[in-house]
């Protein structure tokens, strides 16, 4: 259950964003900043913290996001819709411009800290691609695969979803693939927002 005053954790190269972004946040009673840092120090977070908030800028999203506390989802701001590709691709749940409101980021980082997917509305259609008919046949799971994908909403990662389901991260590498497959997705968090839209997955 999602606790009533989300902690968040803010990266960014800049100490001018660090603080705006700070401020934004702070400015909703139910997120409190525990933490500001630049991306070099992203690994010295120890918190207990519900979401990081990520400016990219010119960084490598991969190392980024490689570089955040592990099983902690991220939102991130992305300059263009290809780097948004790249950030979710690396495990971002969460995905808007760098010119958004206060109110989505602030909205955002709380949908992203509850488990759900956040993606700038701009940038919704060319990375998922043109939505599918909501009468659509639904797309059939073994139990398995399943559990997989409960665990993979969670952001967890292969090696992590293996121990919780006390399998081997290849047997897991598999699982994740056959569930890509069947809802015909490109990436994890793709594969999560499709098997959401078809009532497979209750976000």
């Amino acid at each position: 259950m999602l606790a009533l005053v989300v902690a968040a954790a803010v990266i960014a190269r800049s100490a001018l964003v660090r603080s705006g972004l700070s401020a934004i946040l702070g400015a909703t009673p139910s997120i409190r900043v525990v933490a500001e840092v630049a991306p070099e120090e992203a690994s010295t977070l120890q918190s207990p913290i519900d979401v990081v908030v990520c400016d990219v800028a010119d960084d490598s999203p991969e190392e980024l996001l490689e570089r955040a506390p592990k099983g902690v989802p991220v939102l991130a701001l992305a300059a263009s819709a290809e780097q948004s590709r790249e950030l979710l691709g690396a495990g971002a749940r969460g995905v808007l411009l760098r010119n958004a409101s206060a109110e989505q980021l602030s909205s955002a980082s709380l949908a992203v800290a509850a488990g759900l997917v956040a993606l700038d509305e701009a940038l919704a259609e060319p990375l998922l691609g043109e939505r599918r008919p909501l009468l659509e046949s639904p797309v059939s799971l073994t139990p398995r695969e399943q559990e997989v994908l409960g665990l993979m909403a969670e952001g967890l990662s292969n090696r992590w979803i293996g121990v919780r389901l006390g399998i081997s991260e290849h047997t897991v590498k598999f699982h994740v693939n056959s569930i890509l497959d069947k809802l015909e997705a490109d990436t994890r968090t793709d594969a999560v927002v499709r098997a959401a839209r078809q009532g497979l997955l209750a976000l």
